[in-house]
């Protein structure tokens, strides 16, 4: 196998990867049981308004970190999917984020809230302009998803490992 079809193959399996990942985080809340996931079914559709008494400054991590999660989501498509159009790309990841948000509401596990949907999405783009940053800044597709593949191989493994500690530790 070249070269160029190793890199797209890891890229494929990393991205596979990643969305398990957002599984696990979304609608698992990072949790190994799912008796340890309170049960909620609430609909948020006011963009950036908590109805609860949290501090403003949960509010901002939540954001900051729904952002910071969809990047590679918009890296991996683009590296994955580089002749597809600006707006099917975004439209993936609002169908992506979208859908995970109804399995919170039907699956009662979680808060289903407009301002996920906003933040994802925009951390969705923000990782395809940053795709294109670096085409435009390097200029060699294949050295940039060689790079890309390495450095998501090597955060896959020390993840792996970090859940598979946590995993025996919990039971």
């Amino acid at each position: 196998m070249d070269k160029k079809r190793r890199v797209k193959t890891l890229g494929s399996l990393l991205f596979i990867i990643y969305l398990l990942f957002l599984v696990w985080i979304i609608l698992f809340k990072l949790q190994f049981s799912l008796n340890d996931i309170d049960p909620i079914r609430f609909v948020n559709l006011i963009p950036f308004h908590y109805t609860n008494a949290v501090s403003e400054l949960f509010q901002i991590k939540e954001i900051r970190d729904n952002v910071l999660i969809f990047i590679p989501f918009g890296i991996l498509l683009s590296m994955l999917a580089p002749k597809m159009n600006l707006r099917s790309k975004i439209l993936i990841i609002f169908g992506t984020s979208f859908a995970f948000e109804t399995m919170q509401y039907i699956l009662s596990i979680g808060v289903t809230d407009i301002t996920d949907l906003i933040t994802n999405v925009s951390g969705g783009i923000i990782g395809i302009f940053s795709y294109a940053f670096l085409l435009k800044l390097v200029k060699d597709k294949q050295r940039i998803d060689a790079a890309i593949s390495i450095f998501g191989s090597i955060l896959a493994v020390l993840f792996s490992g970090l859940m598979s500690i946590l995993l025996l530790a919990n039971q």
